[in-house]
């Protein structure tokens, strides 16, 4: 889950699923502090998808990897990785 930028969101639902949400949230993440908006977060992103792909970070330069051409002997990755041929 990321949780780096927050934004609140207030909505309406009706209190039985209210008391669900609550019910769900308890079982789940215990009684703590922001055990409910990490229930809602998980329930959004499996009914939504996850957040969008960055455009960089490890899963880019993994994925760069493993589209490379070149196999990797233990030098340094990204000298390896600039050597690759377009």
């Amino acid at each position: 889950m990321y949780m780096s930028e927050k934004e609140v969101i207030k909505v309406e639902v009706p209190r039985w699923l209210a008391e669900r949400l609550r019910r769900y949230a308890a079982e789940k993440y215990g009684l703590r502090r922001g055990a409910l908006s990490k229930a809602v977060v998980e329930i959004l992103e499996r009914e939504l998808g996850g957040p969008p792909p960055s455009a960089g970070g490890l899963d880019r330069l993994v994925g760069l990897g493993l589209s490379s051409p070149r196999r990797w002997s233990g030098e340094d990755l990204a000298e390896a990785l600039r050597d690759v041929p377009d």
